[in-house]
């Protein structure tokens, strides 16, 4: 039900959307607008930007530094121009902000560019429409018109979900006899005394299990009992995104779907199951020591993924600077003697699962993650991915490494 409501939610506002921007006469009528304001008018250099990030945002076409370096600014290549636009953005931000809050206080279309992208973000004063539109149009019509988006959105989603669904990589999973466990990786919190002695709940990045928290127990004083194990946990942002996305072209509840965190995850819950991890390295649980094994394991401490192939180990190390995050995420997929599936997405930060779910959905990726793996006759494989993004936005993917599991699947997993 709830699913509903937002789905009626989105397409009415779809809906009140297509009544206002009939064609792109009307949008670059808005444009003009903004850019004709008091507030842009001694901002000569950013009216040109705005109006570029606006025309490329209407096309659909990728937005990236070096190419707004060039085309606006008809500067070269270089790390100090892309500062500079990033400087740029920031000031067009602020500009936008005080044109909204002013002169364009009473526009129904209002522009802006989220943080994490330059895409301009078109949207609708819903007030100001739901006031001066909606009691004009024929109820009819509104009806009507919201059958027809519907029905068209069920038949795009289906097309689309058939399409993932039916790849070599998910096929499986949604063909097979087997039910699905999704496991999603959580944190570990304890509860400890503070400085004040005063117990709360607190998370320390060194205890990511139970084996972990009875090593650290084992290090204190007899009688001491200033740590004790709680119920509380959290997950990362990329876990109920990579869901979602999953989910998306798994059919939803046409599976049989169910879901765990990993600190509660025990052994017998695998059993006759298909399984697929969804978490960050230091979430894996009681799954670390089969996922080490297959030649994928993580230091907690530095960050480095340790990548094992052809009996040598490659050591991966992640790199941030102020505007962007580059990080290696991974993929195993490996089958069981009695044809179940298991799966593992695993990251350091956010964006890392977030590009790689998004990579799997993608059909010209699926095949040529085939071609590849036909390559070693070997349907259970390992990869891992080059990220590169900032906070929950990733800028571009690349496949690393794909390389077969070379060690015998049912003397590592139950």
């Amino acid at each position: 039900m709830c699913y509903v409501k937002i789905v009626l939610t989105l397409l009415l506002t779809q809906f009140i959307y297509s009544q206002l921007m009939k064609n792109y006469h009307q949008i670059n009528k808005e444009l003009h607008k903004v850019l004709n304001s008091q507030c842009f008018a001694k901002s000569v250099v950013l009216k040109e930007l705005f109006k570029h990030l606006v025309e490329k945002s209407l096309k659909g076409e990728e937005l990236r530094e070096i190419e707004i370096a060039y085309e606006v600014f008809g500067k070269k290549q270089s790390q100090e121009k892309e500062k500079n636009i990033r400087i740029y953005i920031f000031n067009l931000r602020k500009k936008l902000k005080e044109y909204y809050a002013k002169e364009g206080a009473g526009d129904e279309i209002v522009f802006s560019i989220p943080k994490g992208g330059y895409e301009v973000d078109i949207k609708v004063n819903r007030k100001l429409v739901w006031t001066s539109r909606i009691t004009k149009l024929s109820p009819y019509i509104l009806i009507v018109s919201a059958l027809f988006l519907i029905f068209s959105l069920l038949i795009y989603q289906g097309k689309n979900r058939v399409q993932i669904t039916k790849s070599f990589l998910w096929n499986d999973i949604y063909t097979s006899d087997y039910p699905l466990l999704i496991v999603l990786g959580d944190h570990y919190f304890v509860r400890a005394r503070n400085t004040l002695g005063q117990m709360g709940t607190t998370r320390y990045t060194s205890i990511n299990s139970d084996k972990d928290f009875e090593a650290l127990l084992n290090t204190l004083p007899p009688g001491q009992d200033d740590f004790k194990k709680t119920s509380q946990t959290y997950i990362n942002k990329q876990a109920p995104f990579a869901l979602y996305k999953v989910l998306s072209f798994l059919g939803g509840n046409q599976m049989n779907i169910n879901m765990r965190y990993s600190s509660d995850l025990q052994w017998e819950h695998l059993t006759n199951r298909n399984t697929l991890f969804i978490g960050s390295y230091k979430t894996q649980g009681i799954l670390k020591d089969v996922f080490e094994k297959t030649g994928i394991s993580f230091d907690s401490k530095s960050s480095m993924v340790s990548y094992l192939h052809n009996d040598s180990v490659s050591v991966f190390q992640p790199d941030t600077e102020e505007f962007l995050t580059q990080e290696y995420a991974s993929l195993i997929h490996f089958k069981t003697s009695d044809e179940r599936i298991v799966m593992a997405l695993m990251c350091n930060t956010d964006v890392g699962n977030i590009a790689t779910v998004k990579y799997l959905s993608r059909p010209e990726h699926l095949k040529q993650l085939k071609q590849l793996l036909k390559e070693h006759n070997n349907t259970n494989f390992k990869a891992l991915f080059e990220v590169s993004g900032q906070n929950q936005t990733d800028f571009q993917i690349f496949l690393k490494r794909i390389d077969p599991i070379q060690v015998d699947i049912d003397k590592i997993w139950p």
